[in-house]
């Protein structure tokens, strides 16, 4: 069953800049661990020290196995002194995904 990590990080306001920067390199070791089929963080629009974690796992054996892995305690510890509040994490367990497609471009370049 798929794995839906989600997670709230509320960094430091004055250090952003160090905080992506290892949200970076988080996300992109977290890609290459195996049963990771999504990783990413994105940026708040109304407040540029608050972040969301998205992450989607094959399974939850794979999400737990890199809980447990260095990238993961590395990035735990690049956490030290950049968080304003701990983080807030939820998994979510789906048992279902679906990709609808509409017959309507969503390109509105395109719309008549």
């Amino acid at each position: 069953m798929t794995v839906v990590a989600l997670a709230h990080v509320e960094g430091i306001h004055g250090r952003r800049s160090e905080l992506v920067e290892l949200m970076r390199a988080t996300a992109a070791l977290a890609r290459a661990h195996d049963g990771c089929l999504a990783y990413d963080f994105a940026a708040s629009l109304d407040d540029a020290d608050h972040f969301l974690l998205v992450a989607e796992w094959r399974d939850e054996p794979s999400l737990r196995a890199y809980y447990r892995s260095d990238g993961f305690a590395a990035y735990q510890q690049g956490l030290l002194g950049l968080l304003a509040q701990p983080s807030e994490l939820r998994l979510h367990h789906v048992a279902r995904t679906e990709h609808p497609r509409s017959a309507a471009t969503m390109d509105p370049r395109l719309a008549d």
